[in-house]
C-alpha cells in the first residue's frame, strides 16, 4: 500500500469528532484548518469538513477526494449518541477503511457503541484513540506510522 514515499490519508468523521486534533497530534506541527466548505491536505493527511458527512449532497465531493487517497480513516466520538454514517458507507470508497474511536478517555464515552456504528458503516478494521490521555497520542502514532512509516512525515 505504502508504494511511494507519500501516502494520502483523507479523514472523514462529524464536525467534532477530532479529526484536526487527530492531525495535529500524529504530525506534531501547528495546524489550524480553515473553516471553509473544502478539503484541506496537510502533509500526508486530507481532513474533509464534517458537513461532507452530515449533508448527503456533498458525498460526491467525499468520492472524488479520495480518488486522491490510499487509506480512508472514519471518525466516530465515543461520546455521541448518533453517527451520520449510513450503513454500508464505506461501499462508496475503493480504499481501504480504518474506523477510528475518538475520545476514548472521555468519561462519557460509549467505546462498544461508536464499534457498532463504525462497523455498521463498513469499517472492518477499528482502531482506538484517546488523544488527551497521558501515552494515547504515542500509541495511535504508531498505529499510523506501521500502516505507513512515511505517514506524518513531511
Amino acid at each position: 500500500m505504502c508504494t511511494g514515499s507519500k501516502i494520502r490519508i483523507m479523514i472523514i468523521g462529524e464536525s467534532g469528532s477530532g479529526r484536526s486534533t487527530m492531525i495535529h497530534e500524529l504530525t506534531g506541527k501547528e495546524y489550524r484548518p480553515r473553516k471553509a466548505l473544502a478539503p484541506v491536505y496537510f502533509g500526508n493527511f486530507v481532513e474533509t469538513p464534517g458537513e461532507f458527512l452530515e449533508n448527503r449532497r456533498f458525498y460526491r465531493a467525499l468520492i472524488t477526494t479520495s480518488m486522491g487517497c490510499d487509506v480512508l480513516f472514519f471518525v466516530q466520538d465515543a461520546t455521541r449518541r448518533t453517527c451520520q454514517m449510513p450503513p454500508g458507507f464505506a461501499a462508496m470508497f475503493n480504499r481501504r477503511v480504518i474506523g477510528i474511536v475518538s475520545k476514548c478517555d472521555a468519561t462519557e464515552a460509549n467505546v462498544p457503541r461508536a464499534e457498532r456504528f463504525l462497523r455498521n458503516a463498513g469499517a472492518r478494521q477499528i482502531w482506538h484513540t484517546a488523544l488527551k490521555s497521558p501515552g494515547g497520542v504515542e500509541d495511535f502514532r504508531l498505529k499510523v506510522k506501521k500502516l505507513c512509516p512515511a505517514a506524518g512525515q513531511e
